[in-house]
């Protein structure tokens, strides 16, 4: 599995803890799960382990709203294999994966960059533009060619050989940092007393991660921002141990719903149970000066339906 042999192990639990207030990484002296390559680019950029591992962090929250209500949702387990079987396979999800998991290191980069986080790189100064009459260019802009550059070195390094999985995983890796690369803005800034724009700074900042969709490449000849894979996907109704899939029975559905959430498409057919339960929460809350806040605790019934 070269994906999670390379950068996707690193944010497996064995190696990863966290906090509320900060995200903190450590790893085997040896960093043992990752390529020579991978581990060089470590040392020779002092502070990047944090932002790649913040960037994989991101592409799995990313990836679980994506997918939330879809038979496949974007499992993660918490052993050695972040995502499971599914990066081994030629399929749509597996493109996904490698895609936003390559975004997710160029954007955490480029802005840790600019953040001083990483002591081989600093904001990405190159971006400034004449200014204007009344403003000035100004700020402190995300290093994206840095981020793009580094995410090619580190995350590609994993991949090996020249079968056509190489090449899907190669391509899908670039269309992640493409259009992390394509979707920078420019943002703007008013200083001034009272408001006032009497100075107005701009710098480039990356977008929010990128929503990236999966494309046939049977409809149109691939584009760098399309993904592309080269099997269809299992269909994720069952439990498989082979096929690394663990089924929908016990996911929650909307009765109510026709699309992707509904219990007859999500359950596949199979039926769903329908049960009540009751939850107490907060509520009618107040605040008192100075200074606290007092609230009741309210309790209703919520029915959860499941698929069998």
């Amino acid at each position: 599995m070269r994906l999670t042999r390379g950068i996707v192990n690193v944010a497996s639990s064995t190696n990863l803890l966290t906090d509320s207030k900060s995200l903190q990484l450590v790893l085997e002296p040896s960093l043992q799960l990752l390529s020579r390559k991978q581990r060089r680019l470590i040392r020779q950029n002092p502070g990047i382990l944090h932002s790649v591992s913040g960037g994989l962090q991101s592409a799995v929250r990313e990836c679980k709203w994506q997918f939330r209500n879809r038979r496949w949702n974007c499992p993660t387990a918490s052993g050695p294999h972040l995502f499971g079987k599914i990066v081994n396979r030629g399929c749509r999800e597996t493109a996904f994966i490698f895609a936003i998991t390559s975004a997710g290191v160029t954007h955490s980069v480029a802005r840790s960059c600019s953040e001083g986080s990483i002591e081989s790189c600093t904001c990405d100064y190159r971006r400034r533009g004449p200014g204007g009459p009344d403003w000035h260019w100004g700020g402190c802009s995300d290093n994206i060619d840095f981020g793009r550059l580094f995410g090619r070195e580190f995350v590609d390094s994993g991949e090996k050989g020249r079968d056509l999985r190489f090449l899907m995983n190669l391509h899908n890796n670039e269309a992640g940092r493409t259009t992390v690369f394509s979707e920078m803005r420019q943002e703007c800034k008013c200083h001034g007393m009272s408001g006032s724009c009497t100075v107005r700074t701009n710098r480039a900042s990356r977008a929010e991660l990128l929503r990236l969709e999966p494309e046939d490449p049977a409809h149109k000849p691939p584009s760098p921002h399309d993904l592309v894979y080269f099997e269809k996907s299992p269909n994720f109704c069952t439990y498989s141990g082979r096929l690394g899939t663990a089924g929908t029975a016990g996911r929650a559905c909307n009765s109510s719903s026709p699309a992707l959430d509904g219990c007859e498409l999500l359950c596949c057919g199979r039926g769903h149970r329908t049960r009540t339960q009751r939850v107490t929460e907060r509520c009618n809350c107040t605040f008192h000066w100075c200074c606290h806040v007092s609230c009741r605790n309210c309790t209703h019934t919520r029915v959860l339906h499941e698929c069998l």
